[in-house]
């Protein structure tokens, strides 16, 4: 995995445990309540050049998730138009038709590490 993926990644992690202990899911989660759109993902990460271009590295992110077995991270990233790019779909094997379902189970997982490999 590449430097920019691994720091995005921990991005998303941090993002992922505050956000679930700032508003633990419920029975129905809103997808707008927990996502992070792509500008704010690459300042947090120290990377603010890479938004235009995010995709491939959240791709390994994707990659990364389904090797371990882990819902698919990635799924919290966001355009501003707050639904993921077109090449959310076949990243890791995942489906952009399956995106609102993979961020639920993102959102509801509670086994991720602490920090990326």
């Amino acid at each position: 995995m590449r430097a920019e993926a691994r720091a995005l990644g921990e991005a998303l992690l941090q993002h992922h445990k505050a956000i679930t202990t700032q508003k633990p899911p419920g029975k129905r989660i809103l997808t707008t309540t927990y996502t992070i759109r792509y500008g704010v993902l690459c300042d947090r990460a120290k990377l603010p050049h890479l938004v235009r271009m995010v995709g491939p590295f959240l791709s390994e992110i994707a990659e990364w998730c389904e090797l371990e077995g882990y819902p698919p991270l990635h799924a919290l990233a966001v355009g501003e138009s707050q639904v993921p790019g077109q090449g959310y779909g076949g990243a890791g094997g995942f489906s952009a038709a399956n995106w609102v379902a993979d961020v639920e189970q993102c959102i509801r997982f509670t086994d991720y590490p602490t920090s990326m490999p």
